[in-house]
């Protein structure tokens, strides 16, 4: 772990840019007409993999966006296996019996409404998440703790991390991603930021490696969230929508907040 000093400049310069990414992640829309948002997670090593379709609405209306509930959603590997995921609750599609291979190149396949929306993915190379350590930055109700996710980069090759933080069980609302430009092969202690977590909560981090194009997504969604010029994020799949198709490996810890 580095010195104090070290951890309360990553504090000054991340913490203004990584507070603000901690907002429910919202398309906004440069468009009247309404688009389909798929957002497909398939993580290597896990039983259960699912695929959210809603549809776009008006900024102003102020109601949910609505489901897609009569799609077909088939998942298929680049040797031919396939299978089609199946409605569990409103817009929402599950498979539980589909093994993910870091040697393969998956395509999911979504159509509805007699539109098709076709997006591939490849499984990242894998990375542990070796350990969380903690620093907070600041006294009282104005504190902030910085989670530092642990990790050794591979070198000679651009990385794209997302992470899912839970507190004492319950997930954050955020959209936390780093990526390793100016960390290419080395121990990587980039800090995540909340003023939510407090001293005696157990925290655990998720740590996804993902591809570019979910990063670039992510990051468009980022910037439209902290207030610069709304951009439209370009989805990977093809069809014209929004949303991302994710084949991604996971790797998780959990530490308690010291106090």
């Amino acid at each position: 772990m580095r010195s104090s000093f070290s951890h309360t400049l990553y504090l000054l310069l991340f913490v203004g840019l990584l507070l603000g990414c901690q907002k429910v992640i919202q398309v906004d829309l440069n468009s009247q007409d309404p688009k389909f948002v798929i957002e497909a997670l398939f993580t290597l090593n896990d039983s259960v993999h699912t695929v959210s379709i809603t549809k776009t609405l008006n900024i102003y209306d102020g109601i949910a966006n609505p489901t897609i509930d009569n799609a077909v959603v088939t998942i298929m590997d680049d040797q031919g296996n396939q299978e089609q995921l199946h409605l569990v609750s409103p817009g929402n599609y599950e498979t539980t019996n589909y093994q993910i291979d870091s040697s393969r190149t998956y395509t999911l396949k979504v159509q509805a409404e007699n539109k098709e929306f076709i997006a591939t993915s490849k499984v990242p190379n894998f990375i542990a998440l070796n350990k969380i350590t903690t620093f907070k930055f600041g006294t009282g109700d104005n504190s902030i703790v910085a989670l530092i996710p642990e990790r050794l980069d591979i070198a000679n090759e651009k990385n794209y991390y997302n992470f899912d933080v839970f507190q004492n069980g319950k997930k954050i609302n955020g959209n936390f991603i780093q990526d390793d430009q100016f960390s290419d092969g080395k121990l990587m202690q980039q800090p995540i930021f909340s003023r939510k977590i407090k001293s005696g909560d157990t925290v655990r981090i998720d740590m996804f490696l993902i591809q570019p194009a979910i990063f670039k997504y992510l990051f468009t969604l980022q910037q439209n969230n902290q207030g610069a010029t709304p951009a439209n994020p370009t989805s990977n799949f093809s069809g014209d929508c929004y949303g991302y198709f994710s084949v991604r490996t996971k790797s998780s810890k959990q530490v308690v907040v010291p106090n």
